[in-house]
């Protein structure tokens, strides 16, 4: 049984208790009510009394019922803490002991699971998962290791020991179940230390961001600064420390480049140059979207003024951003101090993340496209998408998922490429397709009518933004 298990045994017993003792208390009370009186006819008073004990009693046990029901410590599919409990348990841990490692272990393919197995044994699989991990803590005499689930196939784990000897014992328990009742089980997992006093939930927040840098590799033991490499990605983001870096986009119906995507670095003063992948999560989780956007837009209206003004500028903007009306008044401030028109600037959308929630988008998107910004929709076709999106957002292009390019030999995606192309032509939306780096593969797209392609067959590296404005800058 696992350590969460018990303690729910427990909390069951002790409301079995409350519930009872209350009860017991009444009939003594009726008793000692009856036998005082000496009197054991029943009169309308007594009937009054006894339907007002009656009545007091089936509302104390529903009360008592619906509170044991709010404060359930135990995730029913799994039998380990629930968030709630976990938290609740992390922080009595921190009270008691001095340190200890925090752990978020991932189930990578829960989903594929449930969609082959179907969702009733994907649920005994993973209960059976966590149980076999449960018996292989105990074998290394850690018994009361807490283990919650967090969300979805993502459980936090406090074991109380050091973080060499955590990472170890991942590790040994990932090689040694990769399997379970016959299905295959992918993991990732990320570590940390935790001390007294340490606050857990950025800590979990970080281990988050961990895993998404990591992406599958083994977790380093050495620890991260976290708190000096947060302040460093927020200096340089307020300061507007972005390096930019242009993709060209050939149009193929002049053969001219006229649109440029738009990559982005973060120039810090310890931590060197970060990619995305490094300071984005940081970003999202501070809550820092709109400075940064803001910061973005700033440095390409800055370089599009200095290029010739036909040329358009593809970029991506966060979700919390075009949920804000005051992203508007930030585009036209920052848009009209650089004498840069509206209609230059693409805005992508990534349709996993904006589509969720179209109506709350819908005030933004409609002020920013009657200003003229444009809208794109990235990554088209991908395992997330449907067509379905373009009829909810105001889309100018699409840029297609590079399966598409890549893939384009199976007849299946050939025929959903040639369909889409046919439906973005009569609606009057633009493509473009990536990944193009062959002669072959260029003709092709220009017989199926494709209006922009990316890839090496137009340029072999991205442009600096120094390059950029050296190539196209306005001609004097």
């Amino acid at each position: 049984m696992l350590f969460s298990e018990k303690r729910e045994r427990a909390r069951r017993f002790g409301l079995a208790l409350r519930m009872g003792i209350p009860i017991l208390l009444l009939i003594g009370v009726v008793l000692f009510y009856f036998f005082r009186n000496n009197k054991f006819a029943i009169h309308d008073i007594d009937i009054a009394i006894l339907s007002a004990i009656l009545l007091i009693s089936i509302y104390f046990i529903f009360f008592l019922i619906n509170t044991g029901q709010s404060e359930i410590l135990v995730d029913r599919i799994t039998g380990t803490f629930n968030r709630h409990a976990l938290l609740n348990e992390i922080k009595h841990y921190l009270k008691h002991h001095e340190a200890g490692s925090l752990i978020l272990l991932r189930i990578e393919n829960l989903t594929d699971i449930n969609d082959h197995y179907g969702i009733d044994r994907g649920d005994r699989i993973l209960r059976l998962y966590l149980h076999l991990f449960d018996e292989f803590l105990k074998l290394h005499d850690l018994k009361e290791a807490i283990v919650g689930r967090y969300h979805g196939g993502d459980f936090i784990l406090l074991l109380p020991v050091q973080k060499e000897r955590a990472v170890a014992l991942m590790d040994q328990f990932i090689q040694t179940y990769k399997e379970v009742g016959g299905v295959d089980i992918e993991t990732k997992f990320s570590v940390e230390e935790i001390h007294r006093g340490d606050e857990f939930e950025p800590l979990i927040n970080h281990l988050y961001d961990t895993l998404y840098q990591k992406k599958g590799q083994k977790e380093n033991t050495k620890k991260l600064d976290l708190g000096r490499l947060e302040q460093e990605i927020v200096e340089a983001a307020r300061e507007g420390n972005l390096v930019l870096h242009y993709v060209p986009t050939l149009h193929l119906r002049n053969d001219t480049i006229d649109l440029f995507e738009v990559g982005v670095r973060l120039r810090t003063k310890n931590a060197g140059m970060l990619p995305p992948k490094k300071f984005i999560p940081v970003i999202n989780r501070l809550g820092m979207e709109r400075e940064y956007d803001e910061a973005l837009f700033i440095s390409i209206c800055k370089d599009a003024k200095e290029v010739d003004p036909s040329i358009r500028f593809s970029f991506n903007v966060s979700p919390h951003s075009l949920r804000n009306e005051n992203f508007v008044e930030m585009i036209k401030e920052i848009a009209a101090k650089e004498g840069v028109a509206y209609d230059r600037m693409v805005l992508e959308l990534f349709e996993n993340r904006a589509v969720k929630d179209i109506k709350r988008y819908k005030v933004v998107l409609e002020d920013l496209k009657e200003l003229g910004v444009r809208f794109a929709l990235d990554n088209f076709g991908a395992s997330n998408a449907s067509f379905d999106y373009i009829k909810k957002l105001p889309v100018d292009m699409v840029q297609f998922d590079k399966e598409f390019t890549l893939g384009y030999n199976n007849p299946r995606i050939e025929a959903l490429l040639k369909g889409y192309l046919l439906a973005c032509r009569q609606m009057g939306v633009e493509t473009l397709v990536k990944w193009v780096d062959t002669p072959e593969a260029l003709a092709r797209f220009r017989e199926l009518d494709v209006d922009y392609v990316q890839g090496f067959i137009v340029a072999d590296r991205p442009l600096e933004s120094d390059e950029m404005k050296s190539k196209y800058g306005v001609k004097q």
